[in-house]
């Protein structure tokens, strides 16, 4: 092992700095640069972080994450704690802030020179407070200035609680962002000595006279704020609300759901502004909001809007204002809707590619997201969870509802009390769509699958109603009225008793009405004083069968099994379907027809005694 590795032959300075509360360590090195009166880029080769660098440079990707051997030189030089020097980087933020999360893994894959950061993570400082920079007024920071925080790193972290004023990231001279530099560098070239760390280290652009062409700015940064436009208390409690769960004592899942869901609920957010501009920001944000997306719109712009967070403070925060609105709704699924209902896919004008992108987004972090935003952001998606490309779709999670306990044709009295509104749609058709819908949020699969499930798909013939009820909903706009009345409806199935109707089904697949019993049932009848043949032929006690099946199971009779001694016989089958129709026909017309009105009592008996017997197997 080297010496360059281990630091051996590093000496520790005579004079130091402690670390300032929050603060970078890029923040910590210009300071201390400005101490002992060399350039920070110096200053990162005498400290040893420099080592792995063939060109001698300070990597970005120092200020995010530091080896163990990395953090043993600078704290050996430094004079610090190793703790205190783990601490000025994004490493304990990793936990609770996964942009974070995944630039380390970035650094730790090598990639430490392209700082393969999302939209979410500055590469380097881009914000800063002025008056924090300032100084608290002691000695040493009225010398060198206030701290440069890490967490000014965070797009979320778009205003400065202590002193109530929006961040700023350019500079009031030079109108440049300020220390702006390669993101592969950890400070702006050329490494100049003797700038005061409060002062702008961007290059001079040609319309700002200096001294000498290209050198950095220098104008200080500790000035008044520019913005007149102050955060309100609203939004300065949203700040302390995204600060209290990056700090400790808060639980990290919790932290890393709720970041995880907001900024994906601003990528989306961002794809359909205008539409919700209005809901819980002002009008001085929207503006800014406006202003930034503005930028993606011109003729040179990419087909889809970036989903990464404005550099801009008021931007971020009129932005995150607006998610975290949505996000804490009541109803987050009420909430959701506006932001991708089926016009904006076909009818607002927003490309499809920018849903696809943020759908494909969703799917790669939706386990890290709480099981409420799973189940509320999944009827948002065009394309469901599958098995893999071109696989299955998955059950939705948390539905609560075992495909078991849905009957083939949903009770009468439940789908008029929650799909009346499909009144273009037989109500026959809507109760059996809706068991076909409610089976493949159960258990995943396409609707052809789900219907098979159920048992009432013809052999080798795609369902065609299903189709046509998807083309209904997306034509008369009611698609989250429908995904709706499903939630209310599974409330009710969850709520009532359990019964398996599978298992009935499965027991009845080959059941007939007994000879004796459909006796039993004749003997309680009165005579047939009428034209029409006795009940007693035996075609009758088939039909009849076919009837009790359908009480039982809850289906419709036109998938009720037919007899296994006669479903061979195409003559035979024939006369069996006719037969039930008529049984069907007359039972449902029994104030015209006494006598199948005295048979409809009995053969209802039956059919709950049978029904009993069979859920006691």
């Amino acid at each position: 092992m080297t010496d360059a590795t281990t630091g051996a032959g590093l000496r520790p300075f005579g004079r130091s700095l402690d670390p300032l509360e929050g603060e970078s360590l890029a923040g910590f090195v210009l300071r201390l640069a400005h101490r002992l009166h060399v350039s920070p880029h110096e200053l990162a080769r005498l400290t040893g972080l420099t080592n792995h660098d063939r060109l001698g440079r300070a990597r970005a990707s120092l200020s995010t994450l530091l080896t163990p051997a990395e953090i043993s030189r600078c704290a050996r030089t430094t004079r610090l704690d190793p703790r205190e020097v783990r601490a000025m980087t994004l490493q304990p933020l990793a936990s609770r802030y996964p942009p974070a999360a995944r630039s380390l893994d970035d650094i730790r894959a090598g990639r430490v020179y392209s700082m393969h950061t999302d939209g979410w993570l500055f590469a380097t400082t881009a914000r800063y407070c002025p008056r924090c920079l300032a100084g608290d007024g002691s000695d040493i920071q009225n010398a060198h200035g206030g701290p440069w925080q890490i967490l000014w790193r965070l797009p979320v972290v778009f205003a400065c609680p202590l002193h109530k004023v929006f961040l700023e990231h350019l500079c009031p001279r030079c109108h440049k962002p300020i220390n702006f530099s390669s993101r592969t560098q950890l400070f702006p070239r050329p490494a100049a000595t003797g700038i005061h760390p409060a002062h702008c280290r961007s290059s001079t652009p040609q319309d700002v006279p200096t001294s000498r062409p290209g050198a950095p700015c220098g104008a200080p940064l500790a000035h008044d704020p520019v913005h007149h436009h102050r955060p309100g208390p609203a939004l300065l409690e949203l700040q302390r609300k995204i600060l209290g769960l990056l700090g400790p004592g808060r639980p990290k899942r919790r932290a890393q759901q709720y970041f995880t869901e907001l900024i994906l609920l601003a990528g989306l957010v961002m794809i359909c502004w205008p539409r919700i501009q209005a809901v819980g920001t002002t009008r001085q944000l929207a503006a800014a909001v406006d202003r930034h997306l503005a930028i993606h719109e011109g003729a040179d712009s990419r087909p889809y809007r970036s989903s990464g967070a404005p550099v801009d403070a008021l931007a971020c925060a009129g932005l995150l204002q607006v998610t975290d609105h949505i996000l804490t709704a009541g109803d987050l699924r009420e909430a959701l809707a506006p932001l991708a209902p089926e016009e904006n896919r076909t009818r607002s004008g927003i490309p499809p590619t920018r849903h696809l992108i943020w759908d494909k987004n969703f799917k790669k972090q939706r386990s890290a997201c709480s099981e409420r935003f799973q189940l509320a952001a999944d009827t948002i998606v065009p394309t469901f969870r599958r098995t893999g490309k071109g696989g299955l779709r998955l059950p939705s999670t948390g539905a609560g509802l075992q495909p078991e306990h849905v009957p083939a044709c949903l009770p009468q009295a439940l789908a008029e009390r929650h799909l009346s509104f499909l009144s273009d749609i037989t109500p026959k058709m809507r109760r059996r769509t809706a068991a076909v819908f409610l089976v493949r949020r159960a258990r995943g699969g396409s609707l052809n699958d789900a219907a098979q499930f159920l048992g009432i798909n013809t052999e080798n013939k795609r369902i065609g109603y299903t189709q046509l009820l998807n083309r209904h909903l997306r034509t008369s706009g009611t698609a989250r009225d429908f995904e709706q009345a499903l939630d209310a409806i599974t409330a009710e199935l969850i709520a009532g008793p359990a019964i398996d109707y599978r298992h009935r089904r499965d027991a009845l697949a080959t059941w007939t009405l007994e000879p004796q019993n459909w006796q039993h049932i004749l003997t309680q009848l009165p005579d047939l004083t009428s034209h029409r043949k006795p009940l007693s032929d035996d075609r009758r006690r088939l039909a009849v069968s076919a009837y009790i099946w359908t009480r039982v199971t809850e289906g419709q009779p036109d998938f009720a099994p037919c007899p296994p001694h006669i479903a061979l016989d195409p003559a035979l089958r024939a006369v069996w379907t006719r037969e039930r129709h008529n049984v069907f026909h007359w039972l449902c017309t029994t104030d015209h027809q006494p006598y199948y009105g005295a048979l409809k009592p009995l053969l209802e008996d039956h059919a709950e005694h049978l029904a009993k017997e069979i859920d006691r197997l």
